[in-house]
């Protein structure tokens, strides 16, 4: 009988360990790959230490660039570019990194084993959009939004929503937009999908990681660095939209005119919620919620199903406990 723990399971340091010779979105020693499954910060954790000790720094295309471009350089002959669906033998395994819809660049892992166990790490994602692994002995799995009562039946809609509500808010003047790295630029691409044509104001940071996915096809337009001439004269002119940290939302909300709008996935209560003439709060998220992590586990089928708690805290020990009893499938929460 395969038992977890032999050949997946989440360690103490937040790896992802995947076969002998695997590690994902966390340090390990005696690790020969580590794969960085995106580039937010609990996915990069540790990631100088793999650096020097591992053989290869293995991550999509982009997601090798954004970290350099963010200044987490790694020497030219540990890079591994893996694009999507291409296979990459280590000895008698077989890597592979899978489309995962969350942020530009990220990937999901499925290795493998030389054995014949074929185990998988979905990385953080969200449904549709997202290819779902079949067939695994051992799929490791997010759970942020684990609870049954974390969940969004408006997440489909969610982005004609955004939008909507973004092109009131420029009848008036300016928009604020408050979210984390990464879903901003998720959100630049839908309001251009939705032809809102407003220069995007962004940090340096930003207009960064925005070049960057440029170079790699995705035509983010009209994208100006906070303080640069181009930014300067699209506030003279009061039509554009200014994209801030999650973080800034109490400090800067109540500063400058226009509208204001803050991107959560915490919101559960309803789509979106008007606090006052000129502030808004969106549910809006780049994670799955219940009904799409429960989604996932049923098309998968895997024999065993291991809940990352390292991120996902109590809330993955609740979401294991539930696909154990409703589902059927033997699960267990780690580390």
């Amino acid at each position: 009988m395969l038992r977890i723990g032999e050949v997946a399971k989440v360690a103490e340091t937040g790896a992802i360990l995947l076969g002998r010779f695997v590690a994902v979105d966390g340090y390990y020693p005696r690790r020969r790959i580590r794969v960085v499954t995106h580039i937010h910060e609990d996915h990069v954790r540790g990631l100088d230490k793999s650096i020097r000790e591992a053989d290869f720094i293995a991550g999509t295309p982009l997601t090798l660039d954004l970290l350099e471009a963010l200044g987490r350089r790694v020497p030219p002959a540990k890079r591994l570019e893996m694009p999507y669906n291409v296979k990459v033998k280590v000895e008698d395994d077989v890597i592979r990194l899978l489309k995962a819809r969350h942020i530009p660049g990220a990937a999901q892992v499925l290795l493998e084993l030389g054995d014949g166990s074929v185990v998988g790490y979905t990385g953080d994602f969200k449904l549709p959009g997202t290819e779902i692994m079949r067939g695994l002995d051992v799929l490791v799995i997010d759970a942020t939004y684990g609870l049954e009562e974390h969940t969004r039946p408006w997440q489909e809609e969610a982005e004609y929503l955004l939008a909507d509500i973004v092109r009131e808010g420029l009848i008036h003047g300016p928009v604020h937009l408050y979210a984390y790295n990464g879903k901003m630029e998720e959100v630049m691409m839908i309001l251009r999908r939705f032809d809102i044509d407003a220069p995007f104001i962004v940090s340096p940071r930003t207009y960064r990681v925005v070049r960057i996915m440029n170079k790699h096809g995705y035509r983010i337009s009209y994208v100006y660095a906070y303080r640069s001439k181009m930014a300067e004269e699209a506030a003279r002119e009061g039509y554009y939209i200014r994209f801030h940290h999650y973080s800034s939302w109490w400090r800067s909300r109540r500063n400058g005119a226009g509208t204001h709008i803050l991107l959560t996935g915490w919101e559960l209560r309803e789509p979106y919620r008007r606090i006052s003439p000129r502030e808004w709060i969106v549910s809006f998220s780049d994670h799955a919620d219940f009904r799409q992590l429960v989604e996932y586990v049923e098309e998968a089928k895997p024999r065993m199903l291991i809940v990352d708690a390292y991120r996902g805290g109590r809330t993955a020990y609740i979401f294991a406990e539930y696909v154990s009893r409703k589902l059927n499938i033997r699960s267990v929460a780690m580390p």
